[in-house]
């Protein structure tokens, strides 16, 4: 892996952005895109050959110096070239950064991910995951939302055989839960169905967490020649009406990530498996930006854990009409900014829409 240790004045969280001449400004751009495509130390020949600067490799070479005397680049010791430090690939997401649209192509290969996924909450969060880890060859995380504030709409009872029963719950938000259910008694089709109704005219309209609170007050006085399902309603109320745990994730892309160069070295490679195994670090580097920007970027040192202080990490919300939450993709710093995101933008859409009721794939 590249040693990209920062200078030793180089600020944890960007303070101050240095001046830069249009000629620094184009060659650190270069840099980046260079060394984001071969994951190569970019050499000042190299950028003369291939770049249209119509300048001499003395030239490019003194404007990298520069560059890196400011800490916007950084001279591994292995290499003659330089690769961008973490202040420079701040400067260049916020300042030097072009925008990059998704192909048409691109955006119907993430909307045929979704073709067939129904509104059950563990589908779509599954097909997101599964998309983002896809579409980016990183780690792909999808938190899910608290739906504690989602009305219930409707509770539906399926007869499966003689003594299992699928629970099926449907929000007003639009997701679907599914709890496949095995009783001591059997429960012919008709006598479902009066339960879902007087199920539905106590429980419909309530909150899910109301419904936890009250469950056993709302239906515990049911007739009882069904008191087994009554029971089950009143006893599982927890699990039945909880749509997520705080913590609770859904994670793509751990083989795609390990594939990446950066984590070929062996204490390189436990330092990002350590990070996937443990839950509560990615919770919080997801958590890490409460501020309204659609897609937020914490690049390296900027990160709160040191153990991520190689990586990158990229978010983005997703809303339903009563709850919201966030997903993104985790990897090495060098990373395509620009096209991330504007995919995460696209898949928050996606999600959005999904959970809602009304996918599209604008």
């Amino acid at each position: 892996m590249t040693d990209r240790s920062q200078p030793a004045d180089s600020p944890r969280v960007v303070r101050g952005m240095p001046t830069l001449s249009q000629r620094e400004r184009d060659i650190l751009s270069a840099i980046v895109r260079q060394f984001v495509l071969t994951a190569n130390p970019v050499g000042s020949r190299q950028l003369s050959r291939k770049q249209a600067f119509n300048l001499s490799p003395a030239t490019i070479r003194n404007v990298m110096a520069d560059l890196e005397e400011m800490g916007l680049l950084c001279h591994p010791h292995t290499s003659a070239g330089r690769v961008p430090s973490d202040l420079g690939y701040r400067m260049y997401v916020n300042d030097l950064m072009e925008s990059r649209d998704l192909s048409p192509e691109e955006r119907e290969a993430i909307a045929r991910e979704y073709d067939g996924v129904s509104h059950e909450l563990d589908e779509i969060m599954a097909a997101t995951a599964r998309v983002l880890s896809t579409a980016t060859k990183l780690l792909a995380i999808v938190l899910v939302p608290n739906l504690d504030d989602a009305v219930l709409h409707r509770i539906d009872l399926v007869r499966v055989s003689e003594n299992r029963v699928l629970v099926v719950i449907s929000l007003d938000a639009g997701p679907v839960k599914t709890i496949m259910v095995e009783l001591e008694q059997v429960i012919a089709e008709d006598q479902l169905k009066l339960i879902a109704q007087a199920v539905n005219r106590r429980l419909a309209g309530l909150t899910m967490a109301q419904v936890r609170a009250q469950i056993g007050d709302r239906i515990g006085d049911l007739p009882t020649h069904y008191p087994g399902l009554v029971r089950f309603f009143v006893d599982s109320a927890e699990r039945l009406f909880s749509f997520t745990d705080r913590e609770e994730m859904k994670i793509g892309g751990r083989a795609e990530v390990l594939s990446q160069p950066e984590f070929s070295r062996p204490e390189s490679m436990r330092g990002i498996i350590e990070l996937i195994e443990d839950k509560d670090i990615i919770f919080h580097l997801l958590h890490k930006d409460a501020g309204e920007e659609r897609v937020s970027i914490s690049i390296g040192s900027e990160n709160p854990d040191a153990r991520a202080k190689d990586l990158s990490v990229i978010t983005s919300s997703y809303y339903t009409p009563t709850a919201s939450g966030k997903f993104g993709v985790i990897g090495p710093t060098r990373m395509e900014y620009s096209r991330l995101k504007s995919l995460l933008e696209f898949t928050a859409r996606m999600v959005s829409g999904h959970l809602s009721g009304n996918p599209s794939n604008k």
